[in-house]
C-alpha cells in the first residue's frame, strides 16, 4: 500500500493569457460604490482587451447600478447626482457628530478618539447612503 499523495499536476496556461492566471477573489478590494469590503460580485468590460480591469462589489444592487452606469455610457470619473446627494447627507450626520464634540475645538486640538468617531462617521455615513441610492436606483432589466 503506497501512502504518497496524488497530487494533480497543474493546468496549463491558456494561449490567450499566457503566465499565470490571476486568483478571482476580491480579497482587500472596496466596492466600487459604495467603499464597504467587497464580497465576491465583479465586473469587467468583456469589449475592453486583456488585462481587463476588474470592478468588485459588496452586493448586488451595488454591481446593478454601476452595471446600468456603464450601459449607459456613464463613467465614474467625476461626483454624480447620487454622490453629492450622499455627501450632503453624511454633512448632516458629521455635523450632529461635531455638536457633540464642540464647534469651537480646532482639528489639532482633538483627541484620537474624537478624530477616529468623525472619519468613521463619514466612512459609515456615505456607504450607507450610496448603497441606499444603488437599492432605489430602478436598474432597466
Amino acid at each position: 500500500m503506497s501512502h504518497v499523495a496524488q497530487v494533480p499536476s497543474p493546468p496549463a496556461a491558456a494561449s490567450d493569457r499566457p503566465g499565470r492566471d490571476r486568483l478571482w477573489h476580491p480579497r482587500f478590494h472596496l466596492c466600487a460604490v459604495c467603499l464597504r469590503p467587497a464580497q465576491g460580485f465583479g465586473f469587467f468590460d468583456p469589449d475592453k482587451p486583456r488585462p481587463r480591469k476588474h470592478r468588485w462589489f459588496c452586493s448586488m444592487p451595488c454591481q446593478q447600478w454601476f452595471a446600468a452606469r456603464h450601459r449607459k455610457g456613464l463613467t465614474m470619473i467625476g461626483t454624480t447626482d447620487e454622490e453629492r446627494l450622499a455627501i450632503a447627507l453624511v454633512m448632516k450626520r458629521l455635523g450632529r457628530l461635531m455638536g457633540d464634540i464642540g464647534w469651537q475645538k480646532r482639528l489639532c486640538e482633538l483627541s484620537e478618539t474624537e478624530v477616529t468617531a468623525l472619519i468613521e462617521e463619514v466612512l459609515e455615513g456615505y456607504g450607507a447612503e450610496m448603497s441606499r441610492v444603488a437599492q432605489k436606483a430602478e436598474v432597466p432589466f
